[in-house]
């Protein structure tokens, strides 16, 4: 997450594309995804911690110009497409300030 890059904004976010990857995370991680701007900068990183009840995802990130709301609507998408996250509620972790926010499944969505 560093490198030279243009600014990410919110007509950006629906353009954003989300990456497996492998390698050194928390031990009780499950997965970790890189989100990959259009311009194909990795900006974030997200460890998820799935659960029965509630999953958990720590989200790392190294994009300034994203308020916490954008960042959870990448985490939404990320959940629904991606991880298949059928869990009702999920726990969002931001690393820049170690708030917690919750997400809770509406519908086919985490909102």
């Amino acid at each position: 997450m560093s490198g030279e890059r243009a600014r990410l904004s919110e007509v950006d976010l629906p353009r954003v594309s989300f990456t497996p990857t492998p390698g050194e995370s928390r031990p009780d991680a499950q997965a970790r995804y890189d989100f990959v701007s259009p311009d194909g900068f990795v900006f974030a990183r997200a460890e998820l911690f799935p659960a029965p009840e509630q999953w958990g995802v720590r989200l790392a990130d190294g994009a300034p110009e994203l308020d916490a709301s954008a960042l959870l609507r990448l985490v939404s998408r990320l959940l629904v497409w991606e991880a298949g996250c059928r869990a009702e509620t999920v726990d969002v972790v931001l690393s820049r300030t170690h708030e917690h926010y919750p997400l809770v499944r509406v519908g086919g969505d985490y909102v």
